[in-house]
């Protein structure tokens, strides 16, 4: 499927969209596991209740933020670029 750079944008925001508020939401449970002493952390069929497991729990959800965070922020051109090579790269598979 070929979706013009302005409409690959708009999908690539929406996507952003969507992994800040799956990102915020997984932040918030796991900040609420930091701060109660009491709450475990099964980490490899373990569980755990130091802070270590606890911030490796956070870990991930700010990643997930941060990548949202940079799909809604990035420019036009920088997005059409990526297109560019995307669509050069799976030339390599469909003939093109």
């Amino acid at each position: 499927m070929y979706l013009s750079p302005s409409n690959y944008k708009n999908v690539l925001r929406v996507v952003g969209l969507i992994f800040i508020c799956i990102g915020l939401v997984m932040g918030y449970s796991a900040i609420e596991a930091m701060l109660n002493p009491n709450v475990s952390v099964v980490l490899n069929g373990v569980s755990r209740n130091d802070t270590e497991a606890k911030l490796f729990g956070l870990f991930i959800p700010c990643i997930i933020t941060v990548v949202g965070f940079w799909l809604c922020l990035s420019k036009g051109q920088s997005l059409t670029n990526l297109h560019k090579v995307r669509e050069s790269f799976w030339s390599i598979f469909h003939g093109k």
